[in-house]
This record gives C-alpha cells, structure tokens and sequence, in this order.
C-alpha cells in the first residue's frame, strides 16, 4: 500500500482556484452571471476569444468580484491581441484581489491554461503590475523573486507526474528519471531555503505575500521527515501569527504522523492500494474531524474525497 499527497490539494483551499476550465464558485449567485461566466469558460476552452470575451464583459455588467474570472478575461484579450485589454483586466484582478490574481499566474498546476500567456512577451506586463501591487504592499522583492524561482523549480517536474503515469505506468523508466529529478532539485531548494531561514526567519506573507509565503512549507513538505520535524515548530508558529496557511500546518501535522505511523489529524493523507482503490488513512477521533478541518480552514472530508475521486464512508470512530 502506498500513501500518496497530491499538493494541488493543500493550495486548492488556499487559493479557491479550480482546475482547468473547471468552476464550481462563483462570486454572485446571480444565475445570470453564471450563466455568463460558464459560456466564458466554454468559448476559453474551445479558443473562441472574441465570444469569450463578450460573455465575461456580459457577466461584468452584473458583477465583478471574482480575481479569478478577471484573469481569465485577461487571457482571452491576450489570445485576442489585445494588450491593452489584458493590461486592463490583471490590473483589475489584482485590485479585486491580489493574492489570488497572483496565484492565478503563478501556479502551472491550478491554472495551466495561462501557460502560453505566461511564456509571450506580455508577461512582463503582468510582472510589472505584480511588481507595483508590491513595493506597495512593502513586499521584499529581492527574497520573493528567490522563492518564486524555488517554487517553479518544485512545481514544473511535479505537474508532469500525472501525464507520465497514464502514459508509462507508476513503474516505468520514464517515471523513475522523472523522480530522480526530483529529488535532485528537492535537496538543491532545502539548501535554498534552509540558507533563507536562517537570515529571515520564516518567509511569509509580511516579506513575500500570500501566495509565496507557503513556499518555504512546500520545500520543507518535500523532504525527509528530519527535516520536517526539525522545522514544524517554526511553521506552527508561523502559522499561528498568519505569516502561513493553517490549512498547510495541518498537511504538515497529518504528514509526519502517517510517516511515524501514528493517526492523523485532519484527514489530509489518501491511500491508495495495490489495486487502485483509494481510501483516508486512519483517523484520530474521526467523528470530530471536520470540525478540527474547518477549524484551519479546510472544507468536509466527504468533500475532499471527491477531489481524490473516491467516496468518504465514516467509520463512526
């Protein structure tokens, strides 16, 4: 049996981002706007930009609080050749919400379809408009520039797992040289981040914003369990101050305890077996443990075994 941890998880509750052209929350309930904004997402998907871009301008009309869905409309005015447009629309999401403008750029796993926008010559543009929100914000630019670099490295390789398996199989070559890879800038960024620690403290949201201050949490996640240990407290701490996501403490608790064999916590770690089914490894008084969920603001457990693809049956534990 073997025990899996996807991180697309610990950052979907962070960040309300959904998957590729996926949206299950909306910023009004307005059926209108829903309707707006699932055409929008229709028209993205299939590359239609003109008909994406009238659907979002519709859904605008009526509302527009959702950093997300301003992101995308940028994307479509970028597929559009419309700079300007863009420009306008990041400049909005950033103003609606920063940190999740932010993270919509960033993450390749959450939000892949920003991919060749990330890779034109308009991404400088976005840059320089994170870079203003920034040095307003007293953001350290120099040490968030470091953990962005930290997290591409972590996070490219990773977003190629899924792929690979459904191609090659767990136990291919391919995906033997793709872990080694891994590993290899696993060991290169806990060197980074170790050598960031002892000059900063913990990194979080004061010196590099919300979406990087879980940076160095993901470094020290990715590593052996010494080393998760030798730093928890120094994460507890950062997140109890709200430097850092409770939501990731919580993965970091569940994790080392699995590791040590003990129960988890919040019901964060999945288990897979030898044939595919998917299941929680056991929980420390489970009839409890959405309240401790909620508690560091993560959703039901029923809820999270779905995103897994599985369905949660309490024990009664």
């Amino acid at each position: 049996m073997k025990t899996i941890f996807l991180l697309v998880t610990a950052t979907f509750y962070g960040s309300g981002l959904t998957t590729l052209f996926g949206q299950t929350r909306y910023a009004t309930a307005d059926t209108a706007y829903i309707q707006a904004v699932e055409q929008a997402l229709g028209h993205l998907e299939k590359g239609q930009c003109q008909p994406c871009l009238d659907a979002y301008q519709k859904a605008f009309k009526i509302a527009q609080k959702s950093a997300l869905s301003t992101m995308r409309a940028a994307l479509c005015a970028y597929q559009c050749q419309q700079p300007a447009l863009a420009k306008t629309y990041i400049q909005q999401a950033v103003d609606i919400d920063y940190p999740i403008a932010e993270d919509t750029w960033i993450d390749y796993q959450s939000a892949p379809e920003f991919n060749p926008f990330r890779a034109s010559s308009l991404k400088d543009l976005v840059q320089d408009i994170f870079v203003k929100k920034d040095a307003q914000l007293g953001i350290n630019q120099s040490l968030k520039a470091q953990l962005q670099a930290i997290y591409t490295t972590d996070q490219q390789p990773r977003s190629r797992i899924d792929s690979l398996i459904r191609v090659y199989g767990q136990n291919s070559p391919q995906m033997q040289q793709l872990w080694q890879s891994i590993h290899r800038e696993d060991s290169i960024n806990l060197i980074k981040i170790e050598q960031i620690i002892q000059q900063y403290g913990y990194p979080g949201r004061r010196l590099v914003g919300a979406k990087l201050a879980n940076t160095a949490w993901l470094i020290i996640q990715h590593s052996p369990v010494a080393i998760q240990e030798k730093y928890f407290s120094l994460i507890e701490q950062a997140a109890n101050q709200g430097e850092m996501s409770k939501t990731n403490m919580a993965l970091l608790i569940d994790r080392i305890r699995v590791y040590k064999g003990q129960k988890q916590l919040y019901g964060t770690q999945v288990n897979i077996d030898s044939s595919g089914q998917k299941s929680f490894d056991p929980i420390e008084d489970e009839k409890n443990v959405n309240k401790r969920r909620a508690e560091v603001g993560l959703g039901s457990l029923e809820e999270y075994a779905k995103q897994f693809g599985f369905e949660y049956k309490p024990t009664g534990n």
